[in-house]
């Protein structure tokens, strides 16, 4: 790059790293994960959830635990809340598990 003249010093390559590899001002993935809601099956719902999750720093685990349930699909919702999970993993493997009987349901009809 420094032959065609774009980076000359060392604080120019580090503001053109910056500004290519950055996140944007617009990035919000706070915003993104308490809009996130289940459109597919809980596994795509979950990798999605981790990946924002895994890219918002300080919100406590109930918080994201929360989130998580408020998520999914209503009658998933309704019948892992009955559960009162305390832990993500836990919440996840009882939304596994609804979404395993719902399927169940649909084959016995």
């Amino acid at each position: 790059m420094t032959r065609n003249g774009l980076i000359q010093a060392w604080p120019d390559f580090l503001m053109a790293l910056e500004t290519r590899f950055a996140p944007s001002f617009y990035d919000d993935p706070r915003g993104a994960l308490f809009k996130l809601t289940q459109r597919g099956s809980v596994n795509q719902y979950l990798t999605e959830f981790e990946r924002l999750a895994n890219r918002v720093v300080g919100l406590p685990h109930h918080f994201l635990l929360s989130c998580f349930i408020s998520g999914l699909t209503p009658e998933i919702r309704r019948k892992v809340q009955a559960f009162q999970p305390i832990s993500l993993p836990q919440a996840t493997a009882l939304a596994k598990i609804q979404e395993d009987k719902i399927e169940d349901r649909r084959k016995a009809f």
